[in-house]
Order: structure tokens, then sequence, then C-alpha cells
């Protein structure tokens, strides 16, 4: 049995491994003529090359840190790769804005903003508001007419999603009372073994359409890389 786990467990590594060698970095925005050949998602080994056109502005994201790339050139994605790896400060650092106070986590749902947001861990789902001098309530309704009132005090950022509320995958919720916002929809997908590194947290978010959370996540990487 032991060797059998072991077995197992070096099976994973090697592929662990394997993925890191093969995808050195990884496109989140694209804009301009090439953006076809480097759409959101694509991943780029070491030996690459990101050729681009006049106009073409495109992001990539690499183990610590994003960068833009603006055409037209020639980019070696190792270089990339390496200059995001020279800045890096901590494996799970820029998964939480620390540049911006009360900046949420990226795995946090933002409830003054609208759109898909993707949840690591149901158990521990933080709502955060960007206010948070005085104190605050909302309520969030489900499609099937629950509602539940969430409370935050004055000077508390985040608070824990109601219990009594039902958090399903794909679900959509309505969050109402914010001050000085409209009604927000939002719709959670809990994802599976959520990566805590960059490139794969990014590659999550974006196969699941979870924009505000890449912006987050953009923002602080290029902090570092630019």
């Amino acid at each position: 049995m032991h060797a059998k786990l072991a077995l197992w467990a070096a099976a994973i590594a090697i592929a662990v491994s394997a993925t890191a060698a093969t995808a050195a970095v990884v496109v989140v925005r694209s804009l301009g003529p090439s953006a076809k050949a480097y759409p959101p998602g694509k991943t780029l080994p070491e030996g690459a090359k990101i050729n681009l056109q006049g106009g073409d502005v495109v992001t990539v994201l690499g183990p610590s840190s994003a960068k833009t790339l603006r055409g037209p050139g020639s980019f070696d994605a190792k270089e990339v790769a390496l200059a995001s790896a020279a800045g890096q400060r901590g494996r799970f650092g820029a998964l939480r804005s620390t540049e911006v106070a009360h900046s949420p986590s990226i795995w946090d749902v933002d409830v003054s903003q609208s759109g898909k947001f993707c949840v690591a861990d149901p158990a521990k789902l933080q709502l955060w508001r960007p206010e948070s001098d005085g104190a605050g309530k909302v309520t969030i309704s489900s499609a099937d007419g629950k509602s539940q009132p969430l409370s935050w005090a004055a000077g508390k950022a985040l608070a824990a999603w109601p219990s009594a509320l039902p958090l399903t995958s794909g679900a959509q919720y309505q969050v109402e009372g914010l001050e000085g916002a409209d009604k927000n929809n939002v719709e959670l997908v809990i994802v599976k073994a959520a990566p805590n590194d960059l490139v794969g947290a990014a590659q999550v978010l974006i196969a699941n359409g979870c924009q505000n959370q890449l912006d987050l996540l953009v923002s602080s990487a290029s902090k570092n890389g630019n």
C-alpha cells in the first residue's frame, strides 16, 4: 500500500513539474491584430517566441508578475518568465493585493460588482465591500426566493457568506442594499482544487469567465512586473 502511494506521489510530482516546464506564461489580455493568435488562456512554453504586430497589446502572466508587451516586436516567453521569477516575493503573495488597503483576495466576492465569481472554498467564502468606515448591511437573495441579511461592523471590509443561505455552484444571487450601489447580480462557480500559483489561478479564472477576479489578479501582479 505504501509503495502504491509512493508511486502515485511520484507520478503527481512528475506531472506538476512537466506542466511547470511547458507552461511558462499564460496570456491574460490581448488586443490588436494578433489577438486571435494569443487569446486569453493560451499558455506558452519557455522556448516560445511572442511575435507582435503594430497595434498589438498583450498581457502575459508569469510565476509572480504580469507583463504587458506592445508591438511591433518579438519577445521570448522565457525572458518574461525569468523576469517574473526574479521579482517573486512569495508563492502566494500576489494572490492577495497588499498594496491597496482592505483589497480582497482574488477568491473573495466583491459585493459592489456584478458578474461571475469563482469560489475556491465554499465553507470559507468571504464577501468584501470597498467602503468600510461605517457599519453596513445588504440582503442576499437566491433565485428560488430565499434571502438572508449580511452585516459588516464599522471598520470591517469582509464578512462570511451567510450559512443559512445554501451556496450552489452555478446559481445566481442578487445583492441589494449596499450604500451607493445598484442591485448587483452575481453568479458563483465553485472550482475544485483551486491553484495557489498565479498561472494556474489565471487559467481557472479565464476558463470559468470570472473576469472581475482576473482583473484583480492581473492588477496586483502588474505592480510586480511593470
